[in-house]
């Protein structure tokens, strides 16, 4: 059985109601909003709503999904560039291939960056949502990657993983998601320390 193609209203409504959901988060928490008030910024009814999604959750899911899906990479991916047993001579290659500073940024960092997505990552009752959300777009990849590179089992390339990642968040949430010279000045510090 093949899928339904999604028809244009429905992608218009439903990135209406999105939005909707970014707008309110600049002035209210995403804990406190509720259906009615998503409806009445998005200027549609409650059925119409419930014809898209089930509940707010929903919403924010997709609207991870779109800001994560944004970030992927296909060569060079942040948390291996970041802790690798890399030569110097391995690590400009790495720049060479990769002359975008961005593109070893952690996931979490780049979406953070994107202005339209920020104030996701500023809202502090959605750390935990964001995370598992890295966490699962992440696991396929990150896993075996760190099993590889490092001789891990499963079970300690995850404890790995779930360190990097809620390291690196905790550090890009301490410094306001903004990448300045604070922050560069860490990311070399965390370099430094973690080079063998």
């Amino acid at each position: 059985m093949t899928a339904r193609k999604t028809d244009r209203r429905t992608v218009m409504t439903k990135s209406m109601i999105k939005d909707a959901l970014l707008e309110l988060l600049q002035n209210t928490p995403y804990e406190k909003i509720t259906v009615t008030a998503l409806c009445k910024q998005s200027e549609i009814t409650r059925a119409t709503f419930y014809l898209h999604y089930n509940n707010i959750d929903n919403v924010l899911d997709e609207l991870l999904d779109d800001a994560l899906r944004l970030t992927e990479l296909d060569a060079i991916q942040p948390f291996s560039s970041a802790v690798s047993n890399q030569s110097i001579e391995n690590e400009k290659n790495i720049e060479e291939r990769n002359p975008d500073p961005d593109a070893l940024l952690p996931a979490c960092q780049r979406a953070a960056s994107n202005p339209k997505y920020r104030i996701l990552f500023l809202d502090e009752s959605l750390s935990h949502h964001i995370l598992r959300k890295l966490y699962q777009m992440q696991k396929p990849q990150r896993i075996p990657e760190i099993m590889r590179d490092y001789c891990l089992n499963e079970w300690e390339a995850e404890k790995i993983f779930l360190y990097m990642l809620h390291g690196n968040f905790a550090v890009n949430k301490s410094l306001g998601w903004e990448k300045n010279e604070d922050w560069y000045h860490i990311q070399n510090v965390i370099k430094k320390i973690l080079k063998p």
